[in-house]
């Protein structure tokens, strides 16, 4: 923006100085004539030196705009002066679209967790449900991956996102998801292994609806979470007088809890029946 200006600047001295170059034909409306009537004039009038013809009025306009118009095209247009300057455009650039994708698929992958998780369930569910969550788990460390790279080599920086309390605040919910996910997931591989051993016993109401419930809350998370990192990215609550140190164990402490929690409670879940449906 600042070269653009400059440019129309020096396209005006160019025109003022041309308008200075070239001389008017007429002195104040009089021409130069003889003081004598003498048939001889003692004084003729010389036409000034101006081998471009640029006295002419119309002329010096439209060379005046020649002028202006090759100024300006000699100056950078304003999209190559900017990327000039960001030589890691590209990495960023993949590094953010990756993280955008690691989010829309897990958030796809719950989803079909969600839809196919049901009390006695068929053994071509089973397979789809764990397929998913094995998928889940791939998109969860892609994004972790990207996040790190955006963190420590790409956007604002680890000395502005430590300072950032809602940086802390994604980190802990991020932490509530990938704990929450361990009881589906550890309840997917004990189905797995005891359905390879010929001993898989048919999802009960109970623990299809845990499930559920589980799929319901990463659902919520995986919605939250790209508004505390929109909020975060804007600066929003930026502060430099709470310690990073504590904010940051507090979302470690959160996110180790909650994951011995839930992976307690699916290696004890107690499974029931399957309610059978009355005819009436």
């Amino acid at each position: 923006m600042t070269k653009i200006f400059t440019s129309v600047v020096l396209a005006g001295l160019l025109i003022s100085i041309a308008n200075a170059w070239a001389p008017k034909l007429q002195h104040h409306g009089h021409p130069l004539t003889s003081t004598t009537k003498t048939k001889i004039a003692l004084f003729e009038k010389k036409t000034d030196f101006d081998p471009l013809n640029m006295t002419n009025e119309k002329s010096v306009t439209a060379k005046a705009i020649l002028v202006s118009s090759i100024a300006l095209l000699g100056a950078p247009m304003a999209s190559s002066a900017a990327t000039a300057f960001a030589p890691a455009a590209v990495p960023s650039a993949l590094a953010a679209y990756g993280h955008f994708v690691s989010i829309l698929g897990m958030l796809g992958c719950v989803m079909i967790e969600r839809i196919t998780i049901k009390p006695g369930m068929s053994g071509e569910d089973e397979d789809l449900v764990a397929a998913a969550d094995i998928a889940y788990g791939l998109f969860g460390l892609s994004l972790v991956y990207t996040g790190y790279l955006r963190l420590t080599q790409y956007e604002k920086g680890w000395l502005f996102y430590q300072n950032e309390p809602l940086f802390w605040l994604k980190i802990a919910f991020v932490g509530i998801l990938g704990a929450a996910s361990f009881f589906n997931t550890t309840t997917i591989i004990k189905r797995a292994v005891a359905k390879r051993n010929g001993e898989l016993e048919p999802l009960g109401d109970a623990l299809a609806k845990r499930m559920i419930q589980i799929c319901n809350a990463e659902i919520v998370a995986l919605g939250v979470i790209p508004l505390t990192a929109t909020l975060m990215a804007r600066g929003v609550g930026y502060s430099d007088s709470i310690p990073w140190i504590g904010e940051a164990a507090f979302a470690a402490l959160v996110s180790a809890g909650l994951s011995y929690k839930y992976i307690k409670e699916a290696l004890t879940f107690e499974d029931g029946p399957i309610a059978v449906k009355s005819d009436e």
